[in-house]
């Protein structure tokens, strides 16, 4: 019996911290038991569990969720979570799923939901006393007099318990003070969840630990879709199969809106031609229900928020964050405030890339609103009538035409914008592998309203520019971009365009000459890329003190090379470009120079080459120092870049060589590609680039790489395509992604014996048939995921792979020799065996049995693509790939 005082001890202190029942209003016992008794059955009612078994991707999210909340830690410290994420994607459910799971654990525990739609019309008091209910045995009838009270009770009712709190759909930092403004209010170990739209609204509550929760891949939203529409039976034949891929795609990875269409179509599952008909109209017009949980988070904004946004969602999706901030109203310096707060509130999300990306449906939602209240014109026909009748057109401020989608003949005339006298941006875009058009413009005066920012028209068909420029026009004319226009020049004169930051003329191959510009001083950007005809800058651009980005081709053959010079001046490294024309003095964080070009730094580095871009990441001081007899020189800083390509467009067997003396001293690098460049010894210095992270050197000649090399602690990524006369590679145990590709002479990959060294995670050893024993190279890359070894001589797999346990992807395709795959690790995902003739199909169908082994239908014929694309490499379709379909002609 006295074994069990310390255990009774104990379970008296627990039943002595429990919340009790006043016994005093009650008139006798047999009350006050009936009022315990239907407390009790109601929380049991609650607490029942859910059913979310079939929520798709809840384990991931459950597995992310569990790791910060540290549910399993012995501190006592009280945690509170964000989980943050845009309207319909999931955040409500997921915190379902986590209560459901959790709630358990917990002395008490409440969620509640939507506190923004539900409790809307609730003061906070009602939001506070549903807690406090809940949670104690108080009774319906607990009365508070200020929220300051409540938070006092709060504290002094649940300040000793262990609490799981969701405040489920918070959009007012009052809500959160009012229930939780302090951890302190909880007992120890206590976890306290807030879903919401608003970043900001957490960092201002204090919450540092936030869970985003992002967009269903296409595998998932697939998944989920069927679960919903088919209630989860397969569809009924291959047409649906095809229709559910259609459908779910319309929701672009959004929870909310591929239940909707799932619903939507559940009901028509007899008939494909019915679900063709409603899919057609959901591409055209989508759900009000889903608009309408988006248009929630933009109800929410300020006014001058709104109009922020509305403006991205009509002609800025896709754009970077640098361009839009200069178009948008007000100053710039506003400009990138209002973007970082509609990321805040999930409406934009900007990329590291440096773009500004809407989700496809809240783009739709923001144009639907600017249509609505006539500001936006996006329809060829509105746009027709707008221009024709001047119907709308005293409060339109945007004008987007497709011209793909002009499916009859359009006329206008170029005076017909005159009357529309709070016109801002005029959009007029094309594909650029889009030659038929509709429309036929015709030529007279254009004489645009002077509240216009922004001109952007494709494939601009007059040679002419139709704008008179009287004195004090187009003086809010910020950006001018008439790409793949049939323009032989720009305007006359030396118009006072004081605004004017960009201008984009790129693939106008008849233009033959660029206008004055000295009084446009502020431009920032030019860009007169593969315009053929043009011959150089003129004299002017000196003027243009801001600028500092400059993109051009030049077409003067190999005999008559662009000098790039670089030389030593005060003490730093400079960059002189030599151009046909008058000199030049500016400022440049960014050159890109496309064509013909003799590269020389003396006593360093020389050679020919064909593209040539450096950035930086501030301001460059330029200056000249050549007199009118000499060409123009363009210097810029050299020691501080970013990153530096210089490249010929392809490689050629016993080319001219680059020739490094010497490497130059650039510690800022990260990014360096020297690729075709046919250069036979690579010097020392390289390994002197401390913070370089990504180093392309492909389609060279030199047979080894220097060991300093392995000095670089921040190399990750290093591609040696085409290398074909390296044989060894020296120690580099730092890279975590290598390119070998066609580096048939090399025999060597490793030089110690000890595999821990390596931290390799993806190799690509293509057409590479020389190395030496290439199972016993392998065994040294124990982390590898991802391995292409296609167009080896092999019969069998080398053995050591069955040993690579994290190995996801494997490429083995025009492996002709290859007999059998018995050696596969059991982590394989992804297995291409494209034009294995002598593999049998019966040799993968048993290998397949019992594994979940994807195959693709298509052949992975390379294995990472390039971060930075150069001319060769950025055609139209890559560049369409990169980008939302209908920015395939804009980007810079």
């Amino acid at each position: 019996m006295a074994k069990n005082v310390p255990m009774w001890r104990e379970a008296l202190k627990v039943i002595a911290d429990l919340l009790g029942v006043e016994f005093k209003p009650c008139i006798d016992e047999a009350t006050i038991v009936k009022k315990i008794a239907r407390e009790i059955s109601r929380r049991k009612t609650l607490m029942r569990n859910i059913d979310v078994s079939n929520v798709v991707g809840k384990n991931t999210h459950m597995q992310g969720l569990k790791s910060v909340l540290e549910m399993d830690s012995e501190n006592n410290e009280v945690r509170m979570i964000g989980i943050w994420g845009m309207g319909g994607i999931g955040k409500t459910t997921i915190a379902k799923c986590l209560y459901d799971e959790l709630s358990f654990q917990f002395e008490a525990s409440y969620f509640t939901q939507d506190i923004k739609g539900i409790h809307r019309d609730h003061d906070l008091m009602n939001l506070q006393k549903k807690l406090l209910v809940y949670n104690t045995l108080i009774g319906d009838d607990i009365s508070l007099w200020s929220v300051e009270s409540g938070r006092a009770e709060i504290k002094a009712r649940l300040g000793k318990h262990k609490v799981l709190l969701v405040l489920d759909g918070v959009d007012k930092i009052e809500q959160v003070h009012a229930l939780a403004k302090e951890t302190r209010w909880f007992g120890p170990r206590s976890r306290i969840i807030i879903t919401t739209r608003d970043r900001g609204l957490l960092r201002s509550c204090g919450v540092e630990t936030i869970y985003e929760v992002k967009c269903l891949d296409d595998e998932a939203s697939l998944k989920m879709f069927k679960q919903i529409a088919f209630e989860g039976r397969s569809p009924p034949c291959d047409d649906f199969e095809q229709l559910s891929v259609r459908a779910a795609g319309l929701a672009h990875g959004l929870p909310c809106a591929l239940r909707a269409y799932a619903l939507f179509l559940r009901g028509r599952d007899t008939s494909p031609e019915e679900w063709e008909e409603a899919i057609c109209g959901l591409e055209s017009d989508p759900d009000e229900k889903v608009m309408e949980i988006l248009k929630l988070s933009y109800d929410g904004l300020a006014k001058q928020l709104q109009n922020v946004f509305l403006q991205v969602s009509c002609l800025f999706n896709g754009e970077t964050f640098h361009r839009v901030t200069s178009l948008l109203d007000g100053y710039e310096v506003e400009n990138k405030l209002w973007l970082r707060i509609l990321a805040e509130k999930s409406l934009i999300n900007i990329a590291t890339s440096g773009y500004v990306i809407l989700h496809k449906l809240v783009e739709q939602m923001g144009r639907g609103i600017m249509l609505d209240c006539g500001k936006f014109l996006g329809d060829a026909e509105t746009i027709r009538d707008a221009l024709v009748y001047g119907e709308g057109t005293k409060v339109t401020e945007c004008i987007s035409l497709h011209t793909c989608e002009i499916t009859s003949p359009f006329s206008m005339k170029t005076s017909d914008f005159n009357r529309m006298h709070g016109l801002k941006f005029i959009k007029v875009y094309k594909h650029v592998d889009y030659i038929k058009s509709n429309l036929n413009v015709t030529r007279d005066d254009l004489n645009l309203p002077h509240t216009v920012w922004s001109l952007h028209w494709d494939a601009f068909p007059l040679s002419k520019f139709p704008i008179k420029f009287p004195q004090d026009y187009l003086l809010d004319l910020v950006e001018l971009n008439l790409r793949h226009s049939s323009l032989e020049t720009l305007w006359s004169g030396t118009p006072y365009l004081k605004n004017l930051k960009r201008v984009d003329v790129t693939g106008s191959k008849n233009l033959k000459r660029l206008p004055k510009f000295s009084a446009v001083k502020n431009l920032e950007e030019l860009i007169v890329e593969q315009c053929t005809r043009l011959k150089g800058v003129p004299k002017s651009l000196r003027e243009a003190s801001a600028l500092r980005r400059l993109n051009l081709s030049y077409k003067g053959g190999p005999r008559s090379p662009m000098c790039v010079v670089i030389r030593e001046l005060s003490r730093t490294q400079c960059i002189e470009v030599g151009f046909p024309t008058a000199n030049v003095e500016m400022e440049l964080t960014n050159l890109s120079i496309e064509g013909d070009l003799a590269f020389h730094y003396p006593s360093l580095c020389e050679g020919y080459a064909e593209y040539f871009s450096f950035s930086s990441e501030q301001h460059i001081p330029v200056t000249t120092t050549m007199s009118l007899q000499q060409a123009p020189q363009l210097i810029s800083e050299f020691n501080k870049f970013v990153w530096l390509t210089i490249t010929r467009f392809s490689y050629k067997e016993n080319g001219p060589p680059f020739t490094f003396r010497r490497f130059p001293n650039i510690p800022t690098l990260k990014e360096l590609k020297l690729i075709n460049l046919n250069i036979q010894v690579l010097p020392d210095g390289i390994g002197e680039l401390e913070i370089l992270e990504k180093l392309d050197l492909s389609g060279n000649d030199f047979e080894n790489l220097p060991e300093a090399m392995s000095r670089l602690p921040r190399l990750k990524t290093l591609r040696l395509r085409n290398c074909g006369k390296l044989e060894e590679l020296p120690e580099l145990d730092q890279v975590q992604s290598l390119t070998l590709s066609n580096c048939r002479n090399l025999r060597s990959l490793v030089k110690s014996s000890d595999p821990d060294r390596y931290c390799l995670l993806e190799l690509c050893l293509d057409n590479c048939n020389n190395v030496e024993s290439l199972s016993d190279q392998l065994s040294h890359f124990t982390k590898l995921t991802y391995l292409d070894i296609s167009s080896h001589d092999f019969e069998t797999l080398p053995s050591s792979i069955s040993y690579l346990t994290s190995l996801e992807t494997l490429c083995l395709n025009n492996c002709k020799n290859l007999k059998s795959v018995e050696v596969l690790p059991q982590s394989l995902q992804f297995l291409h065996t494209h034009g294995c003739d002598s593999l049998e199909a019966d040799a993968l169908e048993i290998f397949y049995e019992g594994r979940n082994i994807k195959v693709p239908a298509k052949p992975q014929s390379v294995c990472f693509q390039e971060t930075e694309m150069v001319r060769h490499e950025r055609d139209h379709q890559a560049t369409k790939s990169r980008l939302p379909k209908f920015l395939s002609c804009l980007y810079s």
